[in-house]
């Protein structure tokens, strides 16, 4: 069984930036920034996009990097566990194909939280809110983590305390998720069998499939913030980050 497998899910048809992964930076498409930022992990053996779209393909191909079409999924995971299937991986590393500032380090964090704890089935990211704006910003998801390093619970609500008053402490204490996961891959495999439950529809969120169903979530700290791509402001901000203007 070989080690770790990078897999990055990217689509076209992304429903609030249609078209992101192709967004240009400094020349290249940002699906293709976050490649060559995922290629210079220490402990990933292998990384490899996955897509249902031609044009992607294309244009990671031409970049030089690994490539794989997949069929319709409805979610990234989904996706991921397609291309983990064709593998023998240890770890399966799921990477948003819109992190084109993602730390190498960070991921190798990742990797390393996950193989610290034998019992948690997958490992995450996350940092410090910067102010009590993101911790209400609902494109923001956060996390609570308990004494043990496991995640507790993920929102893009405002919380712990979302009631009046209260907001001084709660954005303290939440931290901001970042969407990278580290896997074992029978996990994955384990996960993607589960229906999708109460939580998960109400939240948007999968990661929540795994804790309504009993699998600890480990999360290590990032050294430093992510910054995603979601939206076109979010394009610009990065941009400006990579000429170093910001």
């Amino acid at each position: 069984m070989s080690g770790v497998l990078v897999v990055i899910p990217a689509r076209y048809g992304s429903s609030r930036f249609p078209g992101k992964a192709l967004a240009d930076i400094d020349g290249r498409p940002l699906v293709v920034r976050t490649v060559e930022r995922a290629s210079r992990m220490r402990t990933a053996d292998e990384v490899v996009v996955a897509t249902d779209d031609p044009r992607i393909r294309d244009a990671v191909l031409a970049a030089g990097h690994r490539c794989e079409m997949t069929g319709d999924h409805p979610t990234g995971s989904d996706r991921v566990g397609e291309v983990a299937a064709r593998r023998d991986a240890r770890i399966v590393v799921n990477l948003q194909g819109d992190e084109p500032l993602l730390d190498p380090a960070d991921a190798d964090r990742l990797v390393e939280a996950l193989d610290s704890d034998p019992a948690a089935g997958l490992a995450t990211l996350a940092h410090a809110l910067d102010d009590p704006q993101q911790w209400r910003d609902p494109n923001v998801v956060k996390v609570l983590v308990g004494n043990d390093g496991r995640a507790l619970y993920f929102s893009r609500a405002p919380l712990p305390g979302a009631f009046p008053g209260s907001e001084d402490r709660g954005w303290e204490l939440a931290l901001r998720h970042v969407g990278i996961y580290a896997w074992r891959v029978g996990i994955l495999r384990r996960f993607l069998a589960l229906p999708r439950g109460g939580l998960e529809l109400a939240e948007g969120l999968e990661q929540l499939r795994a804790l309504e169903n009993g699998i600890p979530i480990q999360v290590a700290a990032a050294a430093r913030p992510a910054i995603g791509v979601d939206t076109p402001e979010d394009l610009e901000r990065v941009r400006r980050l990579w000429r170093g203007d910001a």
